[in-house]
């Protein structure tokens, strides 16, 4: 009787650890949010470093098209002239007064 109740409780031990496992819900993937122009500008203030961050900066404000299609070509026309500047000080600055508009 005792093999008996030890196979039972082994039986029901082995069902209850599979079963924890067995959920039909899929795990939640969380993603976090894309940074935001603004972001990226403050980094390139910051740092000076345009080069790193040239074609995020551009994704970022063309993302904006939709929502806000005058502020994206006022941004695209800063953009450009951002990315021409070869002075970092003067990088930083334009940088700076892209952040200031949004």
């Amino acid at each position: 009787m005792s093999l008996r109740v030890l196979s039972l409780g082994l039986l029901l031990l082995v069902s209850v650890v599979a079963g924890c496992g067995m959920s039909g819900e899929a795990p939640v993937r969380v993603v976090p949010p894309a940074p935001d122009a603004k972001e990226t500008l403050q980094q390139i203030v910051s740092t000076g470093n345009l080069k790193a961050m040239k074609s995020q900066l551009y994704q970022e404000i063309e993302s904006m098209r939709e929502a806000k299609p005058e502020k994206t070509e006022e941004l695209m026309a800063d953009f450009q002239k951002l990315i021409a500047e070869k002075d970092q000080s003067q990088v930083k600055a334009l940088a700076q007064e892209m952040a200031d508009k949004l």
